[in-house]
């Protein structure tokens, strides 16, 4: 078996079968192979074997995820309390990020519809002319690590 040939047929059979043609060593193997593999089939019982999460398995981890939430809301409300801080400081501290996103979301608006009549044509251009591009992206078919 130092033979390179068998070395290859040993390694990619399928791409090798010529070479059974020429060695009776490696036809003799790919035989007993083959009724080896025959005779060792094993009989399953799918009744014995575990459910799949998607085939309707009962176990569900949601209490661990729900009170690991629960756990971080208690401490950030405690945290909050003992520096002094209410609750409604806290939301209203949150709120800020929102209110300028929101005030320059108007702002802009407010931009395009005083803009010319060319800029705003030139502004609905370039939205579907964007748009169109992600559409094309997203159709595209995609690329497996073969390709």
């Amino acid at each position: 078996m130092n033979d390179p040939d068998c070395q290859r047929y040993l390694e990619d059979p399928e791409a090798n079968a010529s070479h059974l043609a020429q060695c009776a060593e490696c036809r003799a193997i790919a035989s007993g192979l083959g009724d080896e593999a025959m005779a060792r089939s094993i009989e399953v019982n799918p009744d014995s074997l575990p459910l799949a999460p998607w085939e309707g398995a009962s176990h569900r981890s949601w209490s661990l995820v729900a009170g690991g939430a629960l756990t971080v809301l208690a401490l950030a409300i405690a945290c909050g309390l003992v520096s002094g801080l209410s609750p409604m400081h806290v939301v209203d501290a949150g709120m800020l990020p929102i209110d300028r996103a929101r005030d320059f979301i108007l702002s802009s608006a407010t931009t395009v519809r005083r803009a010319s009549l060319s800029g705003q044509i030139g502004f609905g251009a370039l939205f579907v002319a964007v748009n169109a591009v992600l559409f094309f992206l997203l159709r595209r078919a995609p690329r497996g690590d073969d390709a």
